[in-house]
């Protein structure tokens, strides 16, 4: 039989004691007590506990007396008890006023009795329940190991616990991400009018969750929080963190849209807790297996190092990839430099991984926008995407300039403070041989840099020249070239300062127009005039002969190439 409020007034050892406040509670069960004796208590507080106080941390002020009120209101306790004539000579009004909108038992216990006294005696009142709860926790415990023994994952554990509690469950990732839910037939409001159901989405916003303490790891009780995307729409929801050793691998959420959650419930869902634990600890260390292998198959595949057509052949098909389709990579490289995050904290490597799932994302949402099937593979700070062609060129190349033009967009839009690049590797007949266009993005990255190209679409079929040259000749020849050709430039600018070389690169950017190239430099055209004639002088030509301007172009071209 339970305990209640009521039979906590009738108790003869407490005479005196009287309820002032809340008589529509009277029949609370209370399940244990509890002592508040500071304002931080309220996620330490469980559901059924009576609480006692002698008022001394909200003595002098009406909002946080009527905050205490409405906290304990919302967790679903039993009661507060007050101690009066030691800090408060009565309880206040504002608080009565409270107990009576919330209907939450307000008790005034005399100057007499001690609070440990009254624990005590409550406590004793409760002592003979505890067989039969312990007969109930242990079915309880047992249902749930069965569950986990028959490898139902987390959709079994939720339908069990929706089958004991009473109420809906839903499973989240440690990004709030659904993984399983279940709803309760008979629950008055559907989670789909209050919650995100779409499996790998977030289910809350971040400010709803940013409210949840951020040691709640090491929390072995469920917190209260009320939710709703509109004042329409709101519950109570208990969040119980999956977690062990202080790591969180998910939560549970069960908002109470039947009935408030009694003691064993919260049994139920610790115990749903520990085995869920096991159950993500397991997928993580599945899931690490195989992003291993998937790692080392598109390392190999990147790289050339492919040893048996047959394996590729049976990976591929793995992964999605079909080996006889044309491809090109697309390299986008989001960051100017990660070795900072590699070797900093941990809060950096953190940021520098959601800057990928951002990046990756935005990628997919880019490929589907233009119908592009792609394979996305995070290398450190860029992304290789593998983009299956089709049997139209020109739609092909259509598609994916907008697509990667698409993802420089929206990664600009989210940080514009480091330069984006994008950049198209040429097409190769077959998968076995993608390394080659791998390699060419590459070599367009490092062409882009040096050219300071940055927060635009590079594709490599534009750059001809530059590929034969880095493809077809030896760098010590390259530098040879270079050195004859403009190396009386190079030498200037590295004695004295001065921009020469940089000025002949706008002067061939601008097909020769000594107005838009001075403008692009941002300097008058009389200087950009002078400086042409140091040239001149320098390179001992009047820049009139083709055969010598080819010559000056290919070799500010090699000059950027070996950089």
């Amino acid at each position: 039989m339970d305990f209640t409020v009521s039979d906590f007034l009738a108790l003869s050892e407490l005479k005196g004691t009287r309820i002032v406040a809340g008589k529509r509670g009277l029949q609370n069960v209370i399940t244990r007590t509890n002592i508040m004796d500071n304002p931080d208590t309220f996620d330490w507080l469980m559901p059924g506990e009576f609480l006692l106080s002698t008022g001394y941390i909200f003595k002098e002020s009406p909002a946080v007396q009527r905050q205490i009120i409405r906290s304990l209101a919302e967790i679903n306790c039993a009661g507060l008890c007050i101690k009066i004539k030691r800090y408060l000579p009565e309880i206040p009004l504002c608080m009565i006023e409270e107990a009576n909108r919330l209907s939450l038992p307000l008790v005034e216990l005399p100057f007499g009795y001690s609070l440990s006294t009254v624990i005590g005696i409550i406590n004793r009142k409760l002592f003979y329940q505890t067989d039969q709860q312990m007969e109930q926790t242990l079915l309880i415990h047992r249902e749930i190991t069965h569950t986990a023994l028959a490898s139902g994952g987390l959709s079994g554990i939720a339908e069990t616990l929706v089958r004991l509690i009473g109420n809906p469950v839903l499973f989240a990732d440690s990004s709030w991400n659904l993984l399983s839910w279940k709803d309760c037939p008979n629950s008055p409001i559907s989670l789909a009018d209050c919650i995100n159901l779409k499996k790998r989405a977030r289910i809350f916003p971040r400010e709803f969750t940013d409210t949840l303490p951020d040691n709640l790891g090491y929390y072995k009780k469920a917190v209260t929080r009320v939710y709703g995307p509109d004042p329409e729409h709101t519950c109570t929801c208990r969040i119980l963190p999956i977690a062990a050793h202080g790591y969180i691998y998910g939560y549970i959420v069960v908002p109470e849209t039947v009935h408030k959650l009694t003691d064993l419930d919260y049994v139920a869902l610790e115990q749903a807790a520990v085995v869920a634990a096991l159950e993500r600890i397991r997928a993580k260390e599945v899931e690490q297996i195989k992003l291993r292998v998937r790692k080392d198959f598109f390392d190999d595949l990147l790289s050339g190092n492919i040893e048996s057509l047959n394996a590729v052949r049976s990976m591929a098909e793995l992964h999605g990839l079909n080996l006889e389709k044309r491809y090109r990579c697309l390299l986008v490289r989001y960051r100017e430099d990660g070795q900072t995050f590699r070797e900093e904290s941990l809060m950096n490597q953190n940021r520098l991984r959601q800057e990928t799932e951002f990046c990756i994302s935005a990628a997919s949402q880019a490929a589907e926008a233009h119908n592009l099937k792609v394979t996305i593979i995070p290398r450190s700070i860029q992304l290789a995407i593998l983009i299956e062609l089709g049997t139209d060129t020109q739609e092909d190349e259509r598609a994916i300039r907008a697509m990667a033009q698409k993802i420089v967009s929206l990664l600009r839009e989210r940080d514009d403070s480091e330069p984006i690049l994008a950049v198209v590797g040429k097409e190769v007949p077959e998968l076995s041989e993608i390394h080659k266009s791998f390699q060419t993005a590459q070599r367009g990255v490092r062409m882009a840099r040096a050219m300071n190209l940055s927060n635009q679409v590079i594709y490599m079929d534009d750059f001809a020249v530059y590929q034969l040259l880095s493809e077809n000749i030896e760098r010590d020849a390259l530098r040879r070239f270079c050195e004859n050709s403009i190396g009386s430039l190079i030498h200037f600018d590295e004695e004295n300062g001065t921009q020469l070389l940089s000025t002949l690169g706008k002067y061939f950017q601008h097909n020769g127009n000594i107005s838009d190239a001075a403008k692009d430099m941002y300097i008058h055209r009389n200087t950009y005039i002078y400086r042409m004639e140091k040239i001149k002088t320098l390179l001992d030509t009047d820049l009139k002969n083709a055969q010598k301007l080819l010559e000056l172009q290919l070799a500010i071209l090699i000059h950027q190439f070996l950089l």
